[in-house]
């Protein structure tokens, strides 16, 4: 009877923290696989930037003009979806919430 305790207990264990793991690791994997240069990334370490360069094991990140930093290629954590902002709020594009905009005034939380 405990023989099966411990095999059920191994298999409760495996679901919750083994097969997550795995899961993550795939998907980075193909993330990895995936980077192109002009890419926008951000590393494990939270920078921001555009791939101007990338090589076997490492790429190159641009983080501002004219400051590019070399980093392990498996140190990109996420492809960051880039967004434009209206410059103009006033115009009839600006999204809502944007600096400007009049719609929320008059309403509580």
């Amino acid at each position: 009877m405990s023989f099966v305790f411990i095999i059920i207990l191994f298999a409760v264990a495996w679901a919750v923290l083994i097969l997550p793991k795995q899961r993550e690791l795939k998907r980075h994997n193909a993330l990895i696989a995936a980077l192109q240069v002009g890419d926008e990334v951000m590393s494990g370490s939270g920078l921001y930037g555009t791939l101007v360069q990338i090589a076997d094991d490492r790429v190159v990140m641009q983080i501002a003009p004219g400051v590019e930093i070399t980093l392990a290629r498996r140190a990109i954590a996420a492809k960051v979806a880039s967004t434009t902002v209206d410059a103009d709020p006033g115009s009839d594009t600006a999204p809502l919430g944007a600096i400007g905009d009049d719609s929320s005034e008059g309403t509580e939380p």
